[in-house]
């Protein structure tokens, strides 16, 4: 039988490797946006555009959330400004300088905000860029002088930190990403035709000096676009603030001896008590019981049945003319401290569940029975103040 040859088999082709898809065009956008991001972020100008944006942001926000807190502009309000300035006079270098503020402190209140706001606004849109970061670096500064001064080290308080990061902007603009570098290039563009139109006649010229003034029309426009949204927005915000909030100040204790007034009194004084009966100038009598009450020396603030027992009342110490708290934290114990906080002059309040002094501008926490410091920012405690219950339910400071 022959010998039959197998058929030989056939080798396959190797297999092609799959051809890469096509690239998406939105893949392509993608790498186009981020190499043009980073090459911007990259850049001289570029790199000083988080900074601009984070002051910007943090600006506008500050200015909107005291247009929105009633309580801000409220007189008798923890933490109001009047408050701050009150204890600014007293812990900030420039002490009394402050004091005249004291009687326009409302109008001086809505200033910085609307200021803080424009500011703000300037500095994201870049609009008169130079003005808007002397304006924060001005605010950043009274802030320093007035609340951070005391931080101790220097670098704990922020504005000190604020009042430099303006000096990029103060020294060199908002840079070629903004409106202030779109109207420059207007102006520029105007100049250059002026100076070619300077060879071809006085109609020319007059024509290149026109799109010249309505460049820089265009860009005052444009501030005063920005100023008027700054006064509604404020506006809105402020009263959307106290529609949601209420218009009454929040916090805060029930002043002691309401409707009396403080009266020195010396131990031993001796009083007088007058009573009638009935009966008229006919039949009546009158006695008149003259007595010694040992009590306390000092000054009288008020009944100590105003103080319920774990909560606390204000009174201004007559020593100073300073807030001030007494605590009752246990029946027939009272304890007085100065209301103002030692870090930035805020006056602080009674937190009787967790039995502290709580600061409300800057969260620094005090001791409820010694004062002392539990929480910074504050370094030192509450100044206290000598107090004493009199046999006759009344109480006595600064004996």
């Amino acid at each position: 039988m022959a010998n039959q040859r197998a058929p030989r088999a056939r080798q396959a082709a190797p297999t092609p490797p799959p051809a890469a898809p096509p690239t998406a065009p939105r893949d392509v956008l993608s790498r186009l946006t981020a190499t043009r991001t980073w090459g911007v972020l990259a850049s001289a100008s570029g790199s000083l555009l988080l900074l601009r944006a984070f002051l910007g942001v943090t600006f506008t926000y500050a200015g909107l959330q005291k247009l929105a807190n009633s309580g801000f502009f409220s007189a008798t309000a923890p933490g109001s400004f009047q408050q701050q300035l009150r204890g600014s006079i007293i812990t900030s270098p420039l002490h009394h300088l402050l004091t005249p503020f004291l009687h326009v402190a409302t109008l001086v209140a809505v200033i910085i905000s609307l200021a803080e706001v424009a500011v703000g606004l300037g500095t994201l849109l870049g609009l008169f860029g130079r003005i808007a970061a002397l304006g924060g670096m001005l605010l950043a500064l009274s802030f320093f002088l007035t609340v951070s001064f005391n931080d101790n080290p220097y670098y704990y308080g922020p504005d000190i930190v604020f009042l430099f990061a303006w000096t990029p902007f103060v020294l060199g603009g908002s840079g070629p990403w903004s409106l202030d570098a779109v109207f420059a290039g207007r102006v520029a563009r105007a100049r250059e035709a002026r100076e070619a139109a300077g060879r071809m006649g006085p109609a020319r010229r007059r024509r290149a000096a026109e799109l010249e003034r309505r460049a820089f029309l265009q860009k005052a426009s444009a501030a005063g676009a920005v100023g008027v949204t700054a006064l509604v927005l404020g506006g809105i915000v402020a009263a959307v603030g106290r529609l949601v909030h209420g218009t009454s100040p929040v916090g805060g204790s029930e002043a002691i001896g309401r409707g009396t007034t403080t009266t020195p009194v010396t131990a031993g004084t001796t009083t007088s008590t007058t009573t009638s009966t009935p009966g008229g100038a006919a039949g009546g009598a009158t006695t008149t019981t003259t007595t010694r009450v040992a009590v306390p020396r000092g000054t009288r603030i008020g009944p100590a049945s105003d103080v319920p027992v774990g909560g606390a009342a204000n009174f201004t110490d007559p020593a100073g003319g300073e807030p001030a708290l007494v605590v009752q934290r246990t029946q027939g114990s009272f304890r007085a401290f100065s209301a103002v906080c030692p870090h930035a002059g805020c006056q602080v309040q009674w937190d009787q569940q967790n039995d502290l002094f709580v600061c409300p501008c800057h969260g620094s926490t005090f001791n409820g029975s010694t004062g002392a410091v539990e929480q910074g920012p504050a370094v030192t405690g509450l100044a206290r103040i000598a107090i004493a219950l009199g046999p006759n339910g009344q109480l006595y400071v600064d004996g």
